[in-house]
């Protein structure tokens, strides 16, 4: 890799205004990545291959959804993006798994997607510090880092890009998303192409392969969009939104404006025995079985023609048609991603019910790109050997919008704390659903495309949706992305909740007729005569809401949605989530040991050679992240904790 002389030296090259920070790619990662990064007070320079496909929505026209919901409302409690401008620009709002427990919860939004886009573009043009350039990075300029025991050997000095432009910088995000060498595949058809028929991001590959980074290549499709009036929506199942709209923002909650915003249907089919018949008499053009397609594809987001070979036992499987805007009339088939021939995808798709007649508008195709192990990233996900290069999205492996803007928040601001000399944010597996989502891409990595699920989370009775800014937004006001207006806002909700649940353990109910009137309304057992018991006694009863005592608690304040739930889940589940307390300290407990970094594990008597071998590639910070390294067994961590034990106080490495 050229240094920033070498590269200036060059025939056609010219020198560009220098900027602290310089992000490749103006996808959900990118975005969110150059506003913290700028929030913070540093120039930052944000790359896309074209201004109009700025925060594109090319699989689907939707924002949050299971465990990705959660990640969402992280996201803007750490003071991102994301949550506000899909509450400014949403279709439709349903609360998945609302009759479960609230760890499961997860809100969804249908987003008009242009809008959605145009809301993001005029957001980062109005970043002071931050400057969007249209424009392909092709090259990362590096040059000799201090040397230092643990730290990279080399370090960014700046980019270089397709028109022959250098741009000195101290720290690159790299967050091209589905771009990187990508290739359409449609059936026999293939060729270089990006999402939406845009290019690819040619020769960057090449820079990260030469830099020693490990690169994989994965592949993940898109169903077909169809013109709205070519279809007969009286033979589909319809499928409203919520009546009551949970903004993602929590500087949007409680606002009447957002429970009553008017929403546009969704409607749902079953795929039928012609469907089956198209599709598994059209296997052989498959690329996806006829080994046109290297990539690894998503286990939990098949395609259809997938799904049949799959799950043979599956008669039928759901499509959701979903608009993608309300001034198009393009429809999206949610659970029906294809690279079957285009004249195959139109027999599919007729034979859907109500699509007899369907006019395909965009062809479904699958896409193959490359991308990381993120196993060569530290937790900041910065790289290992190259200081200030920072990587965010599916990039690093991982699948959708929710996940990349997870990542590119932190990178963002993990870039702008290393040039100002600051240590990095890394929320634990305690404390986000980010947390989970960052150590597992750099403990255990990933050899398909990463997708959060709420299954994939420890403690998810604490990481639940309603509680994001109760656990993140002290952090997200520490690090400087929240505004001075959302923590006053913050800091109001928590006290109220504090009141909310001390006067809840001191009112108490005296049995009498009439609170045995209402107990017995609500399928309670009537409290003993003589007998009293507090509201949150009562509350703690499964068949007994918050809302449900109003008539018990004549003095109760007026309080808004969000802390009358707050106070319910916390009294109600109050024993529960103090055993998942008690395992988080324990977690906290391993976390806590560090190990000191460009540790020689080779040399350590005790250690397996497995472990020895992983140890060194992946250079845990604690004693937790290497219990979760694959291949290293108790044993091995008990080791390594009697060698740090021995070795406590001393400067040299175990």
């Amino acid at each position: 890799m050229p240094t920033l002389r070498e590269a200036l030296e060059q025939p056609g090259r010219y020198a560009s205004d220098p900027c602290d920070v310089a992000v490749a790619g103006a996808g959900h990662a990118g975005c969110e990545a150059a506003l913290a990064a700028a929030r913070l007070g540093f120039s930052v320079r944000l790359f896309t291959l074209n201004l109009d496909a700025v925060a594109n929505l090319p699989c689907n026209p939707s924002i949050g959804g299971t465990a990705k919901g959660q990640l969402v409302r992280e996201i803007d409690a750490m003071g991102g993006i994301m949550g506000r401008l899909a509450d400014e620009t949403f279709l439709q709002f349903r609360m998945l798994n609302a009759s479960r427990g609230p760890a499961v919860r997860s809100p969804r939004m249908q987003v008009d997607r242009r809008r959605y886009q145009a809301a993001m573009k005029r957001s980062l043009e109005a970043q002071p510090g931050l400057q969007l350039r249209q424009g392909e990075i092709t090259a990362l300029l590096v040059g000799r880092a201090p040397d230092r025991p643990g730290g990279p050997a080399l370090r960014i000095e700046g980019v270089l890009t397709r028109t022959g432009a250098v741009h000195p910088c101290r720290a690159v995000v790299v967050a091209t998303g589905t771009y990187l060498d990508a290739r359409i595949v449609i059936g026999e058809l293939s060729y270089p192409g990006g999402p939406d028929g845009l290019f690819p991001a040619l020769g960057l590959g090449g820079c990260l392969r030469s830099l020693g980074l490990p690169i994989q290549r994965f592949k993940t499709g898109t169903p077909a969009r169809v013109h709205r009036r070519s279809l007969d929506f009286s033979a589909m199942e319809i499928q409203p939104g919520d009546a009551r709209v949970v903004p993602f923002s929590f500087s949007h909650e409680d606002d009447p404006a957002w429970s009553r915003r008017p929403q546009l249907p969704c409607h749902m089919v079953w795929t039928t025995p012609e469907t089956r018949s198209v599709i598994l008499s059209s296997l052989h053009r498959s690329p996806l079985f006829s080994g046109a397609i290297e990539g690894t594809g998503p286990r939990y987001c098949p395609s259809i023609e997938d799904k049949f070979v799959r799950f043979p036992d599956k008669e039928r499987h759901q499509v959701f048609l979903e608009p993608t805007g309300a001034e198009t009339d393009e429809i999206y088939l949610q659970g029906f991603s294809s690279s079957l021939p285009e004249e195959i995808q139109v027999r599919m798709v007729r034979s859907l019910p109500g699509c007899a007649r369907a006019e395909i508008m965009r062809t479904a195709y699958a896409i193959e790109y490359d991308c990381l192990d993120p196993t060569c990233l530290r937790p900041s996900l910065e790289s290992r050997t190259v200081g200030g290069l920072f990587f965010a999205g599916q990039v690093n492996g991982s699948s959708g919008y929710e996940e990349a803007a997870a990542q590119g928040l932190l990178a963002g601001l993990n870039a702008a704390r290393s040039l100002a000399g600051r240590p990095a944010v890394v929320p634990d597996r305690s404390e986000a659903y980010m947390g989970v989502l960052v150590d597992d891409l750099v403990t255990k990595g990933t050899r398909e495309p990463y997708r959060m699920m709420t299954s994939r989370a420890e403690y998810r009775l604490v990481l639940r949706q309603d509680n994001a800014d109760l656990r993140l937004r002290p952090m997200g006001w520490k690090a400087g992305l929240v505004d001075a207006a959302d923590q006053e806002r913050f800091l109001e909700k928590q006290a109220r909740i504090a009141a909310e649940r001390d006067r809840c353990t001191r009112v108490r109910i005296a049995a009498g007729p009439g609170s045995a009137r209402v107990l017995e309304s609500l399928g309670s057992t009537p409290l003993p005569p003589s007998a009293s018991a507090t509201l949150s006694e009562l509350l703690k009863r499964p068949e007994i809401r918050y809302d449900d005592l109003a008539p018990l608690d004549p003095g109760r304040p007026s309080l808004p949605d969000s802390v009358r739930e707050q106070v319910e889940i916390l009294v109600k589940y109050e024993g529960y989530i103090a055993r998942e307390e008690e395992r988080i300290e324990r977690f906290r407990r391993l976390e806590s040991r560090r190990i000191p970094p460009g540790i020689d594990y080779s040399a350590l008597a005790g250690l397996r050679l497995e472990a020895r071998q992983k140890l060194a590639a992946l250079q845990p910070g604690s004693l937790g992240q290497a219990a979760r390294i694959s291949g290293v067994s108790p044993a091995d961590i008990s080791v390594l904790m009697v060698l740090l034990e021995a070795r406590k106080g001393d400067d040299r490495d175990p």
